[in-house]
């Protein structure tokens, strides 16, 4: 219990009234006159019995309404969570809170929210009428990835004469999962693949017909190669028929997610662990959604395998291995992970690892892709920090900012060097910045399946 606002009021009001007795009695002392003094000590025995009578008053209120509070037995509350949450996405909890006595009770209410969210509007104050309930809702901001666990519900509830407050934690611990941010693929699952790509910037090369697999036979279109012409069909329907392929499904495409250090860094409130893990899950998308098989490895940090499999419901599964899954300190060793994959995966497959390649590791990247290369088609996609692109546009005005723009044009320079022997040694490369990682992944993804290498 604390003393409420209406206590302090009062309290200070008390005390001004003992200012009021005890200047009157300063004032009866001071009287020169006899018959002023009776007069005086009269007026000031009857303040100070007023005094003293609602000093015992105020602290028979105080007694009685400490004591008949002392739990808030009839008050409740509900939460009720998302079933799950977006990484940066806003979201919405609802607290059900009801009042059981039959008189209004004021409360302020606060939550034990996690680390990994905010909460800009909690603490709030709400005042509830006799026996009735309210729904509140506040809104959430998820900020990192996990499980995100809120505790009990804090009330601090004014007693019914408003002296004092009582602070009673109520409700219980519950969890929710923080995912990446997935909804805009979720969201436009039924639109037809080719034209929710295009959509977000990735140009596919249309070959008609030209894949790997037998699809069908058709009547001949314009644009259609005579090789694809059935001359028995076309013979039997005496009209030109087509035969139709498909792109090859039935394959392994499996990503090495770098949880070194090196994607530790940030642009924006995203860091570019995340965006690679965004990446990662459309590409995933896309791939289970052309028939192949999608697995997963992480190695630096938190190291968990994922078996190919395939199934549009095999992006659930991606998820649940994810959302949790964060960067660490530790140095990423490329041969070291290779030599781990090759243990656990032996099919054919397609391998994009995704990481930050700088110079001084391009060596052990170059004998790990070899490696991986002998059994498996090898993509490595790297991601560039957008400070680096934007010191080199700004002009260079005095003599720290020339050198610090030759410092940086070096560290590009070698980078560049880097990138381009791994891709001297058969290796696919994309270098691109953390927000286009994705399109630049299923762009390439799409080029592999149209050139039947995949």
């Amino acid at each position: 219990m604390r003393p409420g606002p209406n206590l302090l009021k009062i309290l200070v009001g008390w005390m001004l009234f003992a200012l009021v007795v005890f200047a009157a009695r300063l004032f009866s002392v001071s009287s020169p006159v006899e018959t002023d003094l009776l007069v005086d000590n009269v007026k000031f025995g009857s303040l100070e019995l007023l005094w003293w009578l609602s000093s015992g008053l105020l602290l028979l209120g105080l007694v009685f309404d400490f004591l008949r509070h002392r739990r808030f037995w009839k008050l409740s509350v509900v939460r009720e969570l998302p079933h799950s949450l977006a990484l940066g996405v806003k979201a919405s909890v609802a607290l059900d809170i009801r009042n059981g006595y039959p008189f209004s009770v004021t409360l302020d209410v606060t939550e034990l929210y996690p680390d990994c969210i905010e909460a800009e509007e909690l603490p709030f104050t709400l005042t509830l009428a006799p026996v009735s309930s309210k729904k509140v809702i506040y809104p959430v901001l998820p900020i990192k990835r996990g499980e995100a666990r809120f505790g009990l519900t804090g009330l601090r509830v004014s007693t019914r004469w408003g002296l004092w407050q009582k602070l009673q934690w109520v409700g219980g611990e519950e969890a929710v999962k923080i995912y990446p941010n997935f909804a805009p693929i979720a969201n436009s699952a039924g639109i037809g693949l080719e034209h929710q790509i295009a959509q977000m910037g990735v140009h596919l090369q249309q070959r008609r017909g030209e894949g790997s697999d037998f699809h069908q036979l058709r009547e001949f279109r314009e644009g259609d190669s005579l090789r694809q012409i059935d001359w028995k069909a076309t013979s039997r329907q005496r009209k030109p028929i087509s035969r139709e392929y498909q792109d090859e499904r039935d394959q392994d495409v499996v990503f090495m997610l770098d949880c070194g250090r090196r994607l530790r860094a940030k642009d924006d409130h995203i860091s570019h662990f995340d965006h690679a893990l965004n990446a990662l899950l459309l590409t995933s998308y896309v791939a289970l959604r052309q028939g192949d098989a999608v697995g997963m490895m992480s190695f630096a940090g938190d190291e968990r395998w994922l078996a190919p499999l395939k199934g549009p419901a095999r992006i659930n599964t991606i998820l649940n291995q994810l959302y949790d899954l964060h960067s660490s300190l530790e140095t990423s060793d490329y041969l070291q992970a290779a030599e781990k994959f090759l243990q656990r995966n032996s099919k054919r497959a397609l391998v994009i690892l995704i990481s930050n390649i700088r110079d001084e590791e391009s060596e052990d990247l170059v004998v790990a892709t070899e490696l991986l290369s002998k059994k498996h088609i090898v993509m490595v996609a790297s991601l560039r920090e957008v400070y680096l692109d934007k010191k080199l546009n700004e002009p260079v005005s005095n003599f720290s900012s020339a050198l610090s723009y030759c410092g940086m044009t070096e560290t590009v320079r070698r980078r560049r060097r880097a990138l381009a022997k791994l891709q001297g040694r058969g290796v696919i490369m994309t270098d691109s910045l953390p927000q286009n990682l994705h399109i630049e992944l299923v762009n390439e993804y799409f080029k592999l399946k149209r050139s039947g290498r995949l």
